[in-house]
């Protein structure tokens, strides 16, 4: 029986260790899932000049920082391109075409979310010399 009885105390004594050297709290991670979970999530693709990124969507602030930095690249000279993975893969096939023009940057933001929501791939262009903004949906 004495002999059982240290190595039960040594694994009780490490298990506990182990425990205690855990860097992330287990419940921290369960109620940051259940937030996502909760919350709409999705994959945009985007292409900046042709280089093409991929960014996770978990709720609408992500959505709107993302389309900020977007416009911020458009302002800049940038040619970029967005859709939603999903939503474009299950569009209809044929060609369609729409283009918005507008000075206003929040009017383009609009339109654009509006538009890879729908399963358009939307292309952003900048004038510089007029300040418009030309979205170009495609699908």
């Amino acid at each position: 029986m004495k002999k059982n009885m240290i190595p039960v105390a040594l694994f009780a004594v490490l298990a506990t260790m182990a425990v205690s050297c855990q860097k992330e709290n287990v419940l921290d991670f369960v109620s940051e899932t259940a937030v996502s979970e909760a919350s709409t999530v999705y994959t945009v693709q985007y292409a900046v000049n042709g280089v093409l990124h991929s960014a996770t969507i978990h709720n609408e602030a992500e959505e709107q920082a993302l389309m900020q930095y977007l416009m911020a690249l458009t302002r800049e000279g940038h040619e970029v391109s967005i859709y939603d993975e999903e939503a474009y893969s299950h569009s209809v096939a044929t060609k369609e075409t729409q283009v918005h023009t507008t000075t206003s940057e929040a009017n383009a933001t609009t339109w654009t979310l509006q538009k890879i929501h729908e399963g358009y791939k939307v292309t952003t262009i900048h004038n510089t010399d007029t300040g418009e903004y030309t979205c170009i949906a495609t699908r």
